[in-house]
Order: C-alpha cells, then sequence, then structure tokens
C-alpha cells in the first residue's frame, strides 16, 4: 500500500512507531506503580500489612491509568472503536469505585460487585474490539468484490484468537470475583484462576510482536508483569484458609502492576530515542 494513498490520520498511523505520547506514557507507568505500591503496603512483608491504606493508595493509581487511557483515547477509538474504549474506561472507573470503597471500610459486598463488574466490563471491550475488527475486514473486503482498489482499513493488530483469549479471561475473572459476593468456597477463586491466566496468555501472546516498536526488553517485562498478576487468586483456589493468602495476593499484584509501570518507562525511553 503506497503512503500517498493514506489520509493524514492513517499516514500518522503507520509512521509512528509508538503510537502513545510521552505524557501518556509516563502517567500510565505513574498509575502503575502508584498502585502497585499500594498493593505491597497491604502485604506484611516489611511489617504491619495496610490493607486500608493500600487500596486508597492503588485508588489515585488507577485513577490515574485511567486519566492516560482518556488522554489517548482519540487514537485508542480510531484503533479499536469507540465503544471498546468505553468500556475499558467504564470497566477501570469500575474498579477504581471498589478501592475507594475498600479505603473508606464499606462491606466486601460493594468492593467486590465493582471490582467484578469492572473486569467483565473489560473482556466485554475487548471482544468489542473483535467485532470492530471484523467489521474493517468485511468492509475491506466488500470494496475490493465491488471492483475498487485494494486499501488496508484495518487497524487493530491483535488476532481474533489472541482478542477471544484475552476477553474471555477477563470476563471469567471479574465473574469469579463477582461470584465472591456469595460464595466463600474455592470455586469462584478456580474461575479467577482459569480467567486470570487466559487474560495473561491473550497479553503474552500478543506482545510479543511489539519487539521492534518497543524494545526486547520493554517486552520481557511486559510478559512477566501478566505473569505474575495473573499467579494472584492460585493460593486461594488451592487452599482458601491459608493465613499467607492476603500476602500472596497483594504481593502477586504488586510486583505485576509495578513490572507494568517498568514497561511503560522503558517504552517511554524507545519512543523518545525513536522519535529525535
Amino acid at each position: 500500500m503506497a503512503t500517498t494513498d493514506l489520509t493524514p490520520q492513517e499516514r500518522r498511523f503507520e509512521s509512528e512507531r509508538i503510537h502513545a505520547s510521552p505524557t501518556v506514557l509516563m502517567l500510565g507507568a505513574i498509575g502503575l506503580a502508584i498502585y502497585g505500591v499500594g498493593r505491597l503496603l497491604g502485604a506484611a512483608i516489611f511489617g504491619p500489612a495496610h490493607p486500608q491504606l493500600g487500596s486508597g493508595i492503588a485508588f489515585v493509581g488507577t485513577a490515574l491509568i485511567v486519566v492516560a487511557v482518556v488522554l489517548h483515547v482519540d487514537h485508542l477509538s480510531f484503533r479499536l472503536g469507540r465503544s471498546a474504549v468505553v468500556l475499558i474506561i467504564i470497566g477501570a472507573i469500575c474498579v477504581g469505585i471498589g478501592l475507594l470503597l475498600d479505603f473508606l471500610s464499606a462491606g466486601p459486598t460493594g468492593i467486590l460487585f465493582f471490582v467484578g463488574a469492572g473486569f467483565a466490563l473489560a473482556g466485554v471491550g475487548i471482544a468489542a474490539v473483535a467485532v470492530h475488527k471484523e467489521g474493517q475486514m468485511k468492509a475491506t473486503l466488500a470494496e475490493c468484490a465491488a471492483g475498487a482498489p485494494w486499501v488496508d482499513r484495518v487497524t487493530v493488530h491483535a488476532s481474533f484468537l489472541t482478542l477471544i483469549i484475552g476477553a474471555l479471561g477477563l470476563f471469567l475473572y471479574g465473574i469469579g470475583i463477582l461470584a465472591r459476593t456469595y460464595n466463600d468456597g474455592r470455586g469462584p477463586f478456580v474461575m479467577m484462576c482459569v480467567g486470570s491466566v487466559l487474560a495473561a496468555i491473550g497479553v503474552i501472546s500478543h506482545v510479543e510482536h511489539l519487539i521492534p516498536r518497543i524494545g526486547l526488553a520493554a517486552v520481557i517485562v511486559a510478559i512477566l508483569a501478566p505473569l505474575f498478576y495473573a499467579a494472584n487468586p492460585f493460593l486461594a483456589a488451592f487452599d482458601p484458609g491459608n493465613a499467607a493468602t492476603s500476602t500472596y495476593w497483594h504481593v502477586c499484584l504488586g510486583i505485576g502492576t509495578l513490572l507494568g509501570a517498568l514497561a511503560c518507562v522503558l517504552a517511554f525511553a524507545k519512543k523518545r530515542s525513536t522519535d529525535r
């Protein structure tokens, strides 16, 4: 496809190696780092645990992540579809509300409801990305069938399999959290394990192709991050009564999001070097 066939917006899409601005990348990194620190504060690894304070700090981190996504919303909407981006943003806001309720010492039912609904909505948002990609492919094929020259209008790089696995994983993880509002047994945690593993597979299968764009180091860190995050419900699934479950959960979430913050910092450094 010749560059002259592209609109100015599409030309910008093709020419930029990293589409997010430095501001968006740094806000995302700071938000993830703050969230991770908040989660680690809830773990009794360096002294007494402070889960309530940790949830308040994690809420601040989540708010910064939402701001970063909103600042990038035009480009994300162009690539992924407006409805998908809106659903993902609403999902993140719901998770933030759950953290705020935890900080305010609200009952566990409300906290689990908002956090679970947030992840489930994010899963629906990823599924909407797959629908958006299908629509773009159908439009391109219809134009070709009508005799128009071939113009690739597909802006979603992730494969359908990656999107479906990721969407199903986030949705199951969210449903598992919601199920904990009425079931204290092992079942909800097993569902969360299945969901978290699928979501991690979806993320890892997508970031591999990003090595030329964000660099090998950032990709390695971006692979480790979802692995740590995905491990968070496993101890509770195997041994719900284990006294170390809370600490294990906080540590997995903390390390996973701190690694995500490091990946954003490495991507920021790569962008600064390639934009010169």
